[in-house]
């Protein structure tokens, strides 16, 4: 079974003993932290290398101090909603956007503004005809649309939250994996006014496996965070976290980072070339400049169909009309790759039998 499933990571080259290593070295480490809960926002050693690998990697700048780990994007989202109090308001999301944060929305109160989409981002026109007192966006790689926020609406958006007092939480989900073009900039490191709660997560980079994620509070918010969370807890096992760090500090992270770049990008390449070599003029390719998924856009022949069809053949494929809040016509007629989880002979032998369901 050849599976396309979107969230898949490689396993082969992951560097499991120096994980390993690393895991025991901070079981290891000396003091009584072991039989402790660990600090409420987090280790600090973890949070002065995610500050330093933020800075060097996606020019964000930010002290330890203002970054808080969670244990995935959606304990991310839960906490930001009580923090700003969004229950009972309206916050703008892209449409279609991440049901696994649309869902925590709902469940924290919030009205969902869905915000469509256009060949650069999202409609600034409807975001500035909403009444959103914060907006949830993936700048670097809308998801699963995959195009990228383009240089003037990123300011415009900043000029929507300075001139509304709105909160921009952008999620980067996987910016580290750019194969065309310059790398993208955070949205993040643009904003001057300090509106952008930015985060970032270590599933995509490192391992789903380990739940750890985190956030970036601007300086403003911090005062009200230390109030209002006081009785919380750290969710996260300083026991991975340590580790994380350990990790970071030998250098080890960075190293990963660039292998299983190569190898994505290899993953990539590939996927495009069966592609076209194989499916031709039965579909068009959407949002292949970064990330580890795709979209292709069917012709004469529905996703569902489709879905079925490679099934039989030993394919999984995926339709990402769940993405959308309303689902337009349109959206069945998409299909999702994800790649990061295939060898490139997989990856070849799943499109060519992908490609057989179009000329039965």
């Amino acid at each position: 079974m050849v599976d396309f499933e979107y969230g898949n990571v490689n396993i082969e080259k992951f560097p499991i003993k120096q994980w390993k290593k690393c895991l025991t070295e901070a079981v290891d480490q000396e003091g009584n932290w072991l039989f402790q809960y660990g600090g409420k926002m987090g280790e600090q050693a973890l949070r002065q290398e995610i500050s330093n690998y933020l800075l060097q990697s996606r020019g964000v700048r930010s002290a330890p101090e203002q970054i808080i780990i969670t244990a995935g994007t959606q304990a991310s989202t839960g906490l930001i909603c009580q923090l700003l109090d969004l229950r009972g308001k309206t916050l703008a999301m892209e449409d279609p956007g991440y049901t696994g944060v649309r869902s925590v929305l709902k469940d924290q109160g919030c009205y969902i503004e869905p915000i469509p989409l256009e060949k650069d981002g999202l409609s600034m026109e409807h975001l500035q005809k909403s009444e959103a007192s914060a907006l949830f966006v993936t700048p670097s790689h809308q998801f699963p649309l995959g195009m990228v926020l383009s240089i003037s609406k990123r300011m415009q958006m900043l000029n929507w939250a300075y001139q509304t007092g709105g909160y921009i939480i952008e999620d980067d989900y996987d910016g580290e994996f750019r194969y065309q073009g310059q790398p993208i900039p955070s949205l993040k490191s643009l904003d001057e006014g300090e509106k952008v709660i930015y985060l970032g997560t270590f599933s995509k980079s490192f391992l789903p496996s380990v739940r750890l994620s985190y956030i970036v509070l601007p300086p403003s918010l911090m005062d009200h965070y230390s109030r209002k969370f006081v009785p919380y807890n750290q969710s996260v096992s300083p026991i991975i976290q340590r580790a994380i760090a350990l990790f970071m500090q030998s250098g080890e992270f960075e190293k990963h980072i660039r292998r299983m770049r190569k190898v994505y990008q290899r993953n990539h390449q590939t996927l495009l070339m069966s592609i076209e070599r194989y499916m031709g003029t039965h579909v068009t390719i959407v949002g292949e400049k970064s990330g580890l998924h795709i979209l292709l856009k069917l012709k004469g022949i529905t996703a569902i169909e489709l879905i079925e069809k490679s099934l039989k053949r030993g394919v999984n494929v995926y339709s990402p009309s769940q993405f959308w809040l309303q689902p337009p016509p349109e959206a069945n007629s998409y299909i999702m790759l994800g790649f990061g989880g295939l060898s490139i002979e997989e990856i070849e032998n799943g499109i060519k039998l992908l490609a057989s369901c179009f000329s039965e």
